[in-house]
């Protein structure tokens, strides 16, 4: 969820292209350049401190697929933590997101990643159309109000992660895509388990899967709940009447079925994950404790890959494997390819 997520994810492309470019009309797909990184400017989407942003682009026509990669670091639900006062932020780019910051972060989430190699057939996703979702909102995408914070002063905190995942959705819907695979690393990949109704929804003639990398949902410290449920006022998925009482009770949703349109579901877990303990009110003991009945509950049309350490993310270490001997590649080829080696391994 940190900064952490950098130096532990190895994933991004080519130079930029125009910006504030336009859907299609009639919801025609996006009118954007053919396999180049193309920055633009959603409106209704904002950061933090209220400041525009928007989506990159990487479409491609040689596949009706489309990857949506939903962007971690962190959250923030005080005035400390949010404004960096004593002490460092614990979510990144509250002060803005533009085509720059992208381009930044562009070799960690695609261009060295196995995922996302256009010249390479064997690559999951190579003729895929690729999304990339900022995240500077720290909320875990699930935001849907500001709240003004006393750091040295009023500030307001733009919490409005849910409606940026709207506006996102209303702007690549022309896509028109057959499968649908969003992925989430650490805060983004809470937000593609928040948000996976929604994304489903928003691709009628699609399965969606969803895959969440550092991203189990254990229950959060009580106080600590209840300060983030007062600061983000949280969307939940439609019919999960209980999820305001815990990240848990998410998962309990997800296990009695998926969405409408929803396929896979799968999960790389860490049951020691040190990042989430951290945020979430654990020491490694209890994380794992915590860790260990969610991810063992994903049966069926849901799967867990686990290991037993402190680490935070996996989807950047394809050859990491579980006491069993799978992968991490292994295992995420069958979540795309919906293979039977998709189903929980580990730890």
């Amino acid at each position: 969820m940190r900064r952490l997520v950098y130096a532990t994810l190895v994933l991004a492309a080519c130079g930029g292209g125009p910006t504030g470019m336009d859907p299609g009309a009639d919801g025609a797909p996006p009118d954007v350049p053919t396999e180049s990184w193309t920055w633009v400017d959603v409106p209704g989407m904002v950061c933090g401190n209220g400041s525009a942003t928007g989506i990159a682009v990487n479409r491609s026509t040689r596949s009706d697929r489309v990857v949506l990669m939903f962007e971690g670091g962190g959250a923030c639900w005080e005035p400390a933590t949010c404004y960096g006062i004593l002490i460092e932020r614990t979510a990144v780019h509250l002060d803005g997101f533009d085509e720059q910051t992208f381009q930044a972060l562009r070799p960690a989430y695609f261009d060295s990643n196995w995922l996302f190699q256009r010249d390479d057939p064997t690559s999951p996703f190579h003729d895929a159309t690729w999304v990339f979702v900022p995240y500077c909102t720290g909320d875990l995408h699930a935001g849907t109000q500001t709240s003004v914070y006393d750091a040295l002063g009023p500030q307001t905190m733009h919490h409005v992660g849910a409606h940026n995942v709207d506006a996102m959705l209303a702007y690549v819907a022309g896509l028109a895509p057959t499968e649908v695979f969003a992925i989430g690393i650490s805060a983004g990949g809470f937000g593609v388990q928040l948000n996976w109704d929604r994304i489903a929804a928003a691709f009628p003639g699609a399965t969606t899967h969803a895959l969440a990398d550092g991203a189990q949902l254990v229950p959060v410290e009580w106080a600590r709940w209840g300060a983030i449920r007062q600061r983000w006022a949280p969307r939940f998925p439609e019919g999960c009447t209980s999820c305001d009482e815990g990240l848990d009770e998410l998962a309990g949703h997800w296990n009695a079925g998926a969405p409408p349109g929803g396929g896979r579901h799968g999960l790389l877990a860490s049951l020691q994950d040190g990042t989430l303990a951290l945020f979430f009110g654990y020491d490694l003991a209890s994380m794992r404790a915590a860790s260990l009945p969610i991810a063992s509950a994903m049966t069926g049309f849901q799967a867990a890959f686990m290991i037993d350490d402190a680490s935070h993310t996996l989807l950047g270490s394809p050859n990491v494997r579980t006491s069993t001997q799978v992968s991490v590649r292994e295992w995420v080829e069958a979540w795309i390819a919906g293979s039977p080696a998709f189903h929980t391994v580990g730890p």
